[in-house]
């Protein structure tokens, strides 16, 4: 299938933020909006054997273990967009994103993964990603919208928007659970990794070997801790204030600093990959999807995304030219026809249904 190029030109109904003002405009306008209608929820998890004491919730209480998500109500919403975002992320890094989809008359569900945000943790150090199977993420976000977005949503149509190991996740959940979703926008989805020189039988092989030893909680030795002073050159944003933004909001928020993966979690997400692209799951995909490509994505590899959309019966991949890994956190001039396209494509499904 032929990647199309996404058109910088095209006319745009979304005004995005001044990148000149972006701070002062999220701390005025977005963030006290959000507030305003924001609802909290902790949705309870049933006792793992795998899972470490240490596990917590938000409350600090050891015994509770919780997944945090956050609803968006919107009385006059056409659909609900449910986000899923990536690796070592949170809620509070879609702040702008949320708003633009509440704006053009959405509602927006969000979850904080396990090991991320304010989602039960299963290892002591909080720079750390651990997950001892990548199911879990998708029994997770299977509970998340059986018991919060669903029962929001009344019978609206729920759209999912995946960004990266959300993307796997999505794509995972599209083949598991193929009715749940009218539409999907895969967004520099992780369906393969890019490992440089090291192939990925020998990646496996390191991280097999590690929880074998059993280091599979421990840090990967290719990564670090969260760093204060990360500098933008090794970001995956293109929007120098975006990055700045969310740089010191990490810096006061000590549960968004999750920075790193484990040697399991760094196994998991090799063999989900490959799973997620296996003949014999693409083709439950049932629903329209439309996958995003970063044309300087560092991240993830392009073959993959092409592979995917070559095996669902009905996808479209568009490249988004001279951007990285985080198209959503892209400068205006690419941000703009970026969030043009995504609501074209969900409009026109949300549009189509009953």
């Amino acid at each position: 299938m032929k990647a199309e190029r996404l058109d910088l030109l095209q006319p745009c109904r979304v005004s995005c933020l001044s990148e000149e003002d972006f701070a002062a405009e999220m701390e005025s306008t977005v963030r006290p909006f959000l507030k305003r209608i924001r609802r909290f929820r902790l949705l309870p998890l049933k006792a793992s054997k795998a899972a470490s004491p240490q596990g917590t919730n938000v409350s600090g209480n050891d015994s509770a273990r919780f997944l945090s998500c956050e609803l968006y109500p919107n009385p006059d919403a056409k659909a609900t967009i449910v986000i899923c975002y990536g690796f070592c992320e949170s809620c509070r890094k879609y702040d702008e994103l949320v708003y633009y989809f509440y704006r053009q008359g959405y509602e927006v569900a969000i979850l904080d993964h396990r090991g991320h945000g304010k989602s039960v943790r299963e290892v002591d150090d909080p720079s750390v990603v651990h997950i001892g199977r990548f199911t879990r993420y998708v029994r997770d976000f299977h509970h998340f919208v059986e018991k919060a977005v669903k029962p929001a949503a009344a019978g609206k149509p729920l759209l999912l928007y995946a960004h990266s190991m959300g993307g796997c996740i999505g794509a995972l959940y599209l083949e598991q659970y193929p009715t749940d979703f009218s539409a999907a926008v895969l967004s520099a989805p992780m369906l393969g990794l890019k490992l440089g020189l090291c192939p990925s039988w020998a990646a496996r092989a390191l991280c097999d070997f590690q929880v074998l030893c059993g280091r599979g909680k421990k840090r990967l030795f290719t990564q670090s801790a969260f760093d204060p002073q990360e500098p933008f050159s090794k970001s995956s944003a293109s929007s120098f204030a975006r990055f700045c933004y969310y740089r010191e909001l990490r810096r006061k928020e000590p549960l968004c600093r999750t920075s790193c993966a484990s040697y399991d979690w760094g196994r998991e997400a090799i063999n989900a990959g490959k799973f997620a692209l296996s003949p014999s799951q693409t083709r439950k995909v049932q629903v329209p999807v439309l996958v995003f490509q970063a044309g300087l994505d560092s991240l993830v590899t392009p073959s993959s995304q092409k592979k995917f959309i070559s095996r669902i019966a009905n996808g479209r991949l568009v490249v988004v030219p001279g951007v990285r890994h985080e198209i959503y956190r892209a400068p205006n001039q690419v941000l703009a026809p970026y969030l043009e396209e995504i609501f074209r494509f969900f409009d026109k499904t949300a549009g189509a249904l009953p």
